[in-house]
């Protein structure tokens, strides 16, 4: 009995172990479609961006190793939502030091508040690069890259319209939805702090879907308080 007990228990703390590092998560939102659609199972990890205290039914913000540098723009984490006490997927668009705004839902983006490093990478990478008053931005540099989600019938509110010109301060990450017309992001709640982030996805497993089950996808969450639809 004393034997099996403590089998039982060894292999408890091993999956309790391995979890620490690798875990998957049901998709449950359409924030982020398509890169991510309800059903998909993401598989997260806990030590390229630091080493987080896992959350086990509850949240500890804070990391027991600090790796600021393994934070990526375009990388798509779970992090604590700074209002309240769940875990949200979002794609990282910008770092701190980044500089930017949005216009007419055009997305720009200066990398550490450099023009010439800005242009540099837009040449390298074939992103487009815009000049405004004089200093080089990226235009939509993630529509090059990702799946990014407009819905023109969406007017409002004016965050997901318009955003005000926002250098990213220390120890913070700006995130966005893919669903650009569709998430609560960091427009509204602001950049987020490292200590809130949680796990980097890694590998997302997509179910099988038909052409018949894409078409009937809602595009919009009849349950999001905020966006204001076009009246037809």
């Amino acid at each position: 009995m004393r034997r099996r007990l403590g089998i039982y228990a060894s292999l408890f703390l091993s999956l309790g172990l391995l979890l620490s590092f690798v875990r998957p998560y049901r998709v449950s939102d359409i924030s982020m479609n398509y890169s991510l659609m309800d059903g998909d199972i993401v598989w997260v990890e806990n030590w390229s961006a630091g080493f987080h205290v896992p959350s086990f039914f509850f949240y500890v913000d804070r990391h027991l190793w600090s790796r600021e540098e393994g934070m990526r723009r375009g990388a798509i984490y779970a992090f604590r939502h700074p209002l309240d006490r769940r875990l949200y997927l979002k794609r990282c668009v910008a770092l701190p030091g980044d500089r930017l705004f949005q216009k007419d839902k055009d997305l720009y983006l200066q990398l550490g508040g450099d023009s010439d490093r800005t242009r540099e990478f837009a040449e390298q990478s074939g992103a487009q690069a815009v000049r405004i008053r004089g200093e080089w931005w990226l235009k939509n540099p993630y529509e090059r890259f990702y799946v990014v989600v407009h819905d023109s019938s969406v007017v409002g509110p004016k965050e997901l319209i318009d955003y005000p010109l926002t250098t990213v301060p220390p120890h913070r990450y700006f995130f966005m939805g893919d669903y650009r017309d569709n998430s609560t992001d960091s427009r509204f709640f602001g950049p987020v702090p490292y200590e809130y982030i949680y796990y980097k996805v890694f590998s997302i497993w997509k179910r099988s879907r038909t052409m018949e089950e894409l078409g009937s996808v809602s595009h919009f969450d009849e349950l999001h308080p905020l966006v204001i639809r076009k009246k037809y």
